[in-house]
């Protein structure tokens, strides 16, 4: 137990677009709120939503 209280993690923002249903994965940024547009889509016009903010646990 008082391991993981030394673990470093890494938080992450996962997006996925409305059109073309690409699905990007990127650093969080403050201000990341799930289910909000946040960029335009690299591959179409379509807007990016994001649909989970999650953390990996670093080695």
């Amino acid at each position: 137990m008082s391991k993981s209280k030394n673990m470093i993690s890494t938080c992450y923002t996962s997006m996925e677009c409305n059109s073309c249903k690409l699905i990007k994965k990127r650093k969080f940024s403050t201000g990341d709120v799930v289910f909000s547009t946040s960029e335009d889509c690299s591959e179409c016009d379509g807007k990016m939503l994001i649909t989970k903010i999650f953390g990996v646990i670093m080695d």
